[in-house]
This record gives C-alpha cells, sequence and structure tokens, in this order.
C-alpha cells in the first residue's frame, strides 16, 4: 500500500488544535482591553478601567489574568504547549489565591501588588484582586484551555461545557448593574463583575470554542448534523438560562409578585422555550438526517471503503460487497490491500500534490471466488475532527471491462501492424502542433526516405514530394478537412514506381490545430497486372469483335450487359440502344437459367459443362433453336447457347446466338435435291424393272383379249346370257389387275414430301414384293415374304418405305447374280422386338457383304456395284430414320446377308381414336 502521510501528532500525543481566522482578533480584543485597563489604573484614570460610580472596575491582576489567558490560548492554537502552560500558571494562581481569600477571610498580599497607592483609596474591600465570579471564571478558563491540548478525548469534550459556564457568568453578572437590574452593595458585589471584565472573559470563552470548534460550532458537514442547526441551538441554550436570571432580577425589583409566583413564571418560560427549542431542533435534524441517510445510501451503493491509518477495514459498503464479494461482516477489522491480494500495476501509479490529496492508483486484485480484478483505486485522507484519528477513504472503480478493451486494442493493434508488414503498407502522421512526422510500417521506404533520417517538418516534407515525386502540393494553410486519395509516380529506380493512398485530414476545433494521418502502399505490381489486364481485355474484345456468332452478356435480372458488333448487324440494333434494357427485346423467347429445363419441347438441344482450370464458374451451357427479332420486327431464326458464370457474387449469363436463315436455306435446298434424286432413283428402278413390268401387264392384257374373243364368239352363237356376264366379270378383272399394276407403278414413281399415315404392313409388303417379282434379271429366284401373326398397322410414308424394301431385295438380286448361288431365295419377315415397334428383316443366301461394307456401311459414293452411284443404303437410313426407326446389316453365319430395320407401330386403340 502507498505510504499515507497524516499530519504528525505532537510530541505529547495529543491531536493539534486548528486556529480559526475569528481567534487572533479575539486575543488582541483582550490584550487591548488589558493595556487600557493597566493603562488607567497607572494613569489614576479609573474611567478606563470601569465604572467609578459604582466602584465596579477591572482589578489590575484580573486584567493581567487576562491577557495571560489570551496569551496562553494563542500558544495552543500555535501548538506551543509548554508556553501555554507556564502562562496559565500565572492566571490559576491569581483566581485560586482571591477564592482563597474570600473563602478564608485572610489576605495573601496579593492585592496590592499592582498600584498600591491607587488601590488604598478605593471603597471596595480587598481591591487589586479579582472577585468571586471573576476568579471562578478565570480559572474555568484556564482549565478549558488546558483540556483543549489534552490527550484524554474527555478531557478535550469538556472545552465547551466549560467555556460556555464562564459566558453565562460573564453575560449574567456583567448585565445586571448595567442595565440597572442590580446595584453594586456590600451583598451583591460577590455576584457582580464590571463590564470590562465581562467582555474580556466572554472574549476568551468564544475564542476557546472556536479552537474546538468541530465539537461546538462546527462548518463541515461531515462533523454530525447541519453547522446552523447546532449553532443556534447552542446559542439558544447558552441565552435561555442568562435570559431567565435577567427576568428574575427585573421581577423582583419591579414587580409585585411574591417570589413563588415568579419562579413558577420564570419555569413556564423555561420550560415552553426549551421545548420550542427542542422541536424546532428536532424538525431540522430529522430533516437533515433524511438527506444523509439519502446520502449514505446512495454513497452506500458505490465501491467505497473506509479504513484506518493502517489499512484496517472500518467501514465496508454494499458496492464494496458487490464487487469483491466479501461481506461487511466478513471483512471489519482485516487489511484490505492483503485480504484482496493487491498489487500495483507499473506505470500506473499517480503521485499526490501533498499529503492530504487523493491518490490515484491501478491495482490487480482478487475476488472472494478467486478471480481476477483490474481495479482504479482513488485514496485520500479525511480527519472531520481533530479529536478523532485520520481516515482513509477508497474508492474503487472496476477497470475490468476497460482492461479487457486495452488488451483487445493492444491486439488489434498488434494485428493491424502484422497487416501492414504483410502487405508492405505504411502509414505516416504530421500535426500542426509540433510540426513533426512520424512513421510506421514501411511508409519510409515507399515515400524514398533513409529510415529514421527525416526530421524536418511540412516545408521540408513538401520539397521533398516535389524532388522525388515531381508532385506540388499545396501548403496546409489552404487544405480542407476530410478523405483524399493520392497517386505518385517516382523516376528513380531505388524506390517503387507508383504508390498510392490515403490520406485523413482533421482540424481541432478547439485551437485549430491540423492532423494528417495517412496510409500508402506500393502500387507497382497492381498497376502492371492492370496494364497486362487491360491488354488482355482489348485483345479479347478484339477477337470477340471478329467472332461469327452474335455474343450478348446477360446479368442476372435479364438485362443487356454487353452486345457485340455481330450482334448489332444480326439485329439491326445499335449497342447504346440495347445496353441495359432486356434481352427479350431481341429474343423475345430467352429464359432465364430455371427455366431452360422446360423449354425444349421441337427443338434440337444439348448440353455440355465446361470447367476451367481454377474451377467451376462457368456452370453449363444450353443450346437450342429459336426466334430472334430484328429491329424492324422481322423474326430471326437463331440458335442460342446460353452459358452461366459467377463473377464474384454475381451470375451472368453469356448468349453466343447464330444466324439460322443461310443454314435453313441451305437445308432446304438439300432436302429439294434429295427429294430429286430419290424420284430419280425410282424411276431408275422403274427403268430397270419395266421388262418385267410389261410382261406382268401382259397377262392382264392377254387375258381380257381372250375373255372379249369369247364374249364375241358367244355373241355369233346362241349363247347364254349367264356365260356372257361371266366372261364380262372375268375380263373387268383382268382389267382392274393391270390398272392396279399401273398404279403401283405410278405412285412409285411419285414425287412428293413425307406423308407418314397408319399403313398395314402386309399390304405395304405384298404390293411390294409384286414390284420386285415384276424384275427380269433375277430369273429363278425365290422370293418369300414371313408375317409376323399380329399383322400390325405402321406409321409410315407408303412409297417411301416401299422403296426402301424395293432397293434392299434389288440389292439381294444383284449380289445373287453376281454368284453363283444354289437355290437362290430371298426372305422377308416382320418381328416384333419392342413395344411400339417392329423389325422388318430382309434376308438373301448370296455370298454376303464385303467388309469395306461392313465397316462403313452408310458411306456415300462408297459401292461394290460397277454402276452403282454408293447412296442406296445411306438414303434408306436417312429414310428409317426420318420414321423414327433404326438401320443395321450383318452376314450371316454359312452365308448370306441380313439387312434390319425397325418402324413404329400403330395400336389398335390408337387407331379406332384416330
Amino acid at each position: 500500500m502507498q505510504e499515507l502521510n497524516p499530519s504528525p501528532p505532537r510530541s505529547d500525543g495529543s491531536p493539534p488544535a486548528s486556529m480559526a481566522p475569528a481567534i487572533p482578533a479575539l486575543i488582541v480584543v483582550v490584550q487591548l482591553i488589558g493595556i487600557v485597563v493597566l493603562t488607567g489604573w497607572f494613569s489614576a484614570n479609573l474611567q478606563l478601567a470601569g465604572l467609578p460610580a459604582t466602584g465596579m472596575l477591572m482589578q489590575p491582576l484580573t486584567a493581567v489574568s487576562c491577557m495571560s489567558l489570551g496569551l496562553a490560548v494563542w500558544a495552543t492554537a500555535k501548538q506551543r504547549l509548554r508556553l501555554a502552560r507556564m502562562l496559565i500558571a500565572l492566571p490559576l494562581g491569581i483566581a485560586l489565591a482571591a477564592l482563597f481569600e474570600e473563602a478564608a477571610g485572610r489576605s495573601l498580599g496579593i492585592d496590592t501588588l499592582l498600584f498600591a497607592e491607587i488601590l488604598a483609596h478605593q471603597p471596595r474591600p480587598a481591591s487589586g484582586r479579582p472577585g468571586v465570579l471573576p476568579a471562578l471564571a478565570i480559572v474555568l478558563l484556564g482549565l478549558a484551555t488546558l483540556a483543549v491540548a489534552a490527550r484524554q478525548r474527555i478531557l478535550r469534550r469538556s472545552t465547551v461545557p466549560l467555556t460556555s459556564v464562564v459566558i453565562a457568568i460573564a453575560a449574567i453578572s456583567g448585565s445586571l448593574l448595567p442595565t440597572g437590574l442590580s446595584i453594586a452593595d456590600h451583598d451583591t458585589r460577590r455576584a457582580l463583575m464590571s463590564v470590562p471584565t465581562a467582555v474580556t472573559i466572554a472574549a476568551l470563552a468564544l475564542s476557546l470554542i472556536l479552537l474546538r470548534r468541530d465539537l461546538a460550532w462546527p462548518r463541515k458537514p461531515q462533523c454530525g448534523f447541519g453547522a446552523s442547526t447546532l449553532q443556534w441551538t447552542l446559542l439558544f441554550s447558552v441565552a435561555l438560562p442568562v435570559l431567565s436570571a435577567i427576568m428574575l432580577f427585573w421581577a423582583k425589583r419591579d414587580t409585585h409578585l411574591s417570589t413563588e409566583a415568579m419562579v413558577i413564571f420564570l419555569a413556564v418560560v423555561q420550560v415552553t422555550a426549551s421545548c420550542i427549542l427542542i422541536a424546532w431542533s428536532w424538525l431540522r435534524i430529522s430533516r437533515e438526517s433524511s438527506a444523509r441517510w439519502a446520502i449514505s445510501a446512495a454513497l452506500d451503493s458505490a465501491p467505497i471503503a473506509i479504513t484506518d491509518i493502517e489499512g484496517r477495514i472500518l467501514r465496508w459498503s454494499d458496492g464494496c460487497a458487490r464487487l469483491y464479494g466479501w461481506s461487511a461482516e466478513q471483512v471489519l477489522g482485516l487489511n484490505k490491500h492483503e485480504l484482496t491480494g493487491a498489487s500495483r500495476i507499473p506505470g500506473r501509479d499517480y503521485p499526490p500534490a501533498h499529503a492530504m490529496a487523493a491518490q490515484e492508483t491501478e491495482l490487480s486484485e482478487m475476488r472472494a471466488d478467486g478471480s481476477l480484478l483490474r481495479v482504479f483505486e482513488t485514496r485520500q485522507i479525511v480527519q472531520p475532527r481533530s479529536d478523532r484519528a485520520p481516515m482513509i477513504v477508497l474508492s474503487m472503480t472496476d477497470a475490468t471491462a476497460r482492461q479487457q478493451a486495452e488488451q483487445a486494442m493492444l491486439a488489434s493493434e498488434a494485428r493491424l501492424a502484422l497487416a501492414v508488414d504483410l502487405h508492405g503498407l505504411g502509414i505516416f502522421e504530421w500535426s500542426s502542433v509540433d510540426d513533426s512526422f512520424r512513421f510506421h510500417g514501411r511508409a519510409e521506404a515507399l515515400f524514398g526516405l533513409e529510415t529514421g533520417r527525416f526530421e524536418g517538418g511540412m516545408t521540408a516534407w513538401l520539397a521533398h514530394i516535389a524532388c522525388v515525386f515531381d508532385r506540388k502540393i499545396t501548403s496546409p494553410e489552404a487544405w480542407v478537412p476530410g478523405r483524399y486519395g493520392f497517386r505518385l509516380q517516382s523516376q528513380r529506380p531505388d524506390q517503387p514506381a507508383v504508390i498510392e493512398g490515403t490520406v485523413l485530414i482533421h482540424r481541432d476545433p478547439a485551437n485549430g490545430s491540423l492532423d494528417l494521418i495517412g496510409i500508402v502502399m506500393d502500387a507497382t505490381e497492381r498497376e502492371r497486372r492492370a496494364e497486362m489486364l487491360e491488354s488482355r481485355e482489348s485483345e479479347l474484345r478484339s477477337i470477340l469483335e471478329t467472332v461469327p456468332e452474335a455474343m450478348i452478356t446477360i446479368d442476372g435480372q435479364g438485362l443487356v450487359r454487353s452486345f457485340s458488333a455481330t450482334a448489332e448487324a444480326l439485329f439491326g440494333y445499335a449497342a447504346h440502344d440495347v445496353l441495359g434494357r432486356d434481352v427479350r427485346l431481341v429474343l423475345p423467347q430467352y429464359h432465364h437459367r430455371h427455366h431452360h429445363h422446360h423449354h425444349h419441347h421441337g427443338a434440337a438441344s444439348r448440353s455440355a459443362e465446361p470447367r476451367n482450370a481454377g474451377g467451376s464458374s462457368v456452370q453449363d451451357r444450353m443450346t437450342r433453336l429459336t426466334a430472334g427479332r430484328d429491329r424492324q420486327g422481322n423474326e430471326v431464326p437463331v440458335e442460342l447457347t446460353v452459358g452461366e458464370a459467377n463473377i464474384g457474387n454475381e451470375q451472368i449469363s453469356i448468349a453466343f446466338v447464330r444466324d439460322l436463315r443461310e443454314q435453313l436455306q441451305t437445308d432446304a435446298r438439300i432436302h429439294e435435291l434429295r427429294e430429286q434424286f430419290l424420284h430419280a432413283s425410282r424411276v431408275s428402278a422403274m427403268g430397270e424393272m419395266s421388262a418385267g413390268l410389261a410382261h406382268e401387264l401382259n397377262q392382264p392384257l392377254t387375258a381380257t383379249a381372250n375373255f372379249l374373243g369369247a364374249i364375241e364368239l358367244q355373241l355369233q352363237r346362241e349363247w347364254r346370257q349367264d356365260q356372257l356376264r361371266r366372261l364380262l366379270r372375268l375380263a373387268s378383272q383382268e382389267v382392274l389387275r393391270a390398272g392396279d399394276i399401273i398404279r403401283r407403278m405410278r405412285a412409285f414413281v411419285s414425287k412428293g414430301e413425307l406423308d407418314i399415315r397408319a399403313q398395314p404392313l402386309d399390304e405395304m409388303i405384298a404390293d411390294t414384293l409384286q414390284l420386285a417379282r415384276s424384275r427380269s434379271q433375277a430369273p429363278g429366284v425365290r422370293l418369300e415374304y414371313h408375317p409376323n401373326a399380329a399383322a400390325p398397322v405402321i406409321l409410315a410414308d407408303r412409297i417411301h418405305i416401299q422403296q426402301v424394301l424395293v432397293n434392299l431385295i434389288n440389292n439381294a438380286f444383284d449380289a445373287i447374280e453376281a454368284h453363283d448361288v444354289a437355290n437362290p431365295a430371298v426372305t422377308i419377315t416382320t418381328l416384333a422386338v419392342a413395344e411400339g415397334q417392329i423389325m422388318i428383316r430382309v434376308v438373301d443366301n448370296g455370298p454376303g457383304l464385303p467388309d469395306q461394307v461392313i465397316s462403313r456401311p452408310f458411306e456415300a459414293f462408297s459401292s461394290t456395284k460397277s454402276n452403282g452411284m454408293g447412296l442406296g443404303l445411306s438414303i434408306c437410313r436417312r429414310i428409317v430414320e426420318a420414321h423414327g426407326g433404326s438401320l443395321a446389316l450383318h452376314n450371316i453365319e454359312g452365308g448370306g446377308a441380313a439387312v434390319e430395320f425397325t418402324l413404329p407401330t400403330y395400336s389398335e386403340l390408337e387407331l379406332k381414336a384416330g
């Protein structure tokens, strides 16, 4: 605990008495009265000693005694106790001798010690010495003066009662004669005193009361109740008996009341006045007690403790109990700092201005539960009364939260310093108060300064910036408070080429001083990367401008962010007309990412998931066919490919748009050429089958001619009607048969668009076989059909499927003709392979397909025939796939080839619904 230095006690162990400002004045009054009285006796001018007519004069020894008592009071106030005791001895000796002479009736010879010649002419017996009441008052004043500096507290407390009695004696005995209530005769002389004597004795008594004013006339609230209450109570307590005695003398002299009546009257007056005084004091004291109770309760809630000079706890507030965890009963009498294990925080002591001043210290202490506590302690020595030992008032403030905040601030500063070091930052500060700079981190190196060598002010700093960075900065007088950024370029090779940072300028409103704090960093590498990035962006922009496909960048709200030159040419809009507007201005059917999965009906689509080296920045890519709209409102067929990418927290879409108008025109032309080729191939096939078809037509025509000849013969003879009718019916059948042959041939050769309908499979294959059998180049080849028992109905274009079958049968015929095959045969079978699908298989027993055809069966312009074009199988595959089927071919073990293709069937229920 820090050493506390109270005012040292006197060598005799009694506490010091303090001198009030009025005490020297009262002592001076006493000395002046004594000097005046002694001068009157010396000059035989008794008017200066009192009232000569009445014989009530202040005696010389009385004046000497009062003057000596006055000096003793002054010596006591100055803590000159030995001198005070020596000065008290003279008046006490004179007063005791006077009392002895009065009591014993014997003279000790002290009466004529001073001014004997003048005293011989005085009518008063034993002139020169004090009377009874003055001597008694001098004795009481001497004892009170000794009690002021006594070691025992009870003796010190007797000072005020003794002096109060003296004041009462002086007031009563000194006022009776001037007021005319008494006369100076032989009977009353011992009860009266002269006016100078009464005034002198009263002044000495008041000086002693002021010397112990903490008990009688307090000025500080700490000493008890309010000062005014005690002062008025003391005044009335002294004045009441004085007034009572004066009234008694007045009643005896000027009234005719009996002694008993006068005593009763005065008793009633005294009791009434005492009750009024007690009631008034009680009200004042209760009001002041309530206020003090409120103050005490407020102080008790705060962590305040009172200890003696050795640190032992005298009072422990509830606030201390809450702060430390110990109750008042547990800690009273214990040393506070030993109890809490207090230890000082280095550098946190605040030395006092003087011994009685408040002292502030930061301590580390411990609670009752063992937890550590950081306390900011203020302590002050107080001594409310001189008769009480000094006390120490301790006021504690919990600084634990502040300590944690300081530790957090230190940790934050450490992290900031680490960040500054890791990132190569620099911090610099300047204040106009001392015109000095402070640098932290790499600030000096970044500004081209030698570490620790720059000691100039703002003028030198501005000159350095102008020299190194060729930048002129205005003087601080023109600065406006605020935050500003800066960028400096240097040509010196020994420092960064580019530095940049931010400064904050603050002006103190109190004194108008300027403060500057800034942060600076090396921006050379960032500038280089920015230039590289700008170059790459320019390169990428050039590439994108030359990409044949239009590119549109779209944000998450569907607004256009970029619009390439190709897109401008495609849609007729300038980029500035489209930027920031909804992309559906040019792509009406555009949908956001989460809609793509629901809008692929009727469009070819494909998806991919590109990845870059750094991760999945581009999520996926969706492609579909849609229609755009140009500036004139015309629909533009396009292929739309949309990819999505995340740039930071923002998701964007990149749409690549390809113009399909030229492609659609090309596809239409190719489709037209294909139809023409198919028609030509059918015509060619009919040319090859023309001989067979002529032979086949010859049979029904010959039969018709025969039937008609028979009818003619019947008409020349006797004919029968039923025979004629039968011959006509047979002729008609042959004519219809020839018509069917011609119709099938015409339908096969005709050119038209794909017409998919429900077709009976067996009927369609039967017609095809009629066409195939008419071929004359393959005599002796057995052509068989083994239908499926279900006799399904298929969804197909009859002519195109017949063309596929005719082409496959002709290929089989060609393979058989080219090789000598025993029992040549071509067999067509149908087989249900899956629900809604039927397979048609064309099998021959020829040599089989060459390896070059097996490996690349559908390659265009590849043929094994000497006069073939190599397009047959390719056309057959396209026709089958257009119907939703597939075509395959393979060789059969033991010889022969098989070609299989599938077609969708049409159920009976669907047929009825259709």
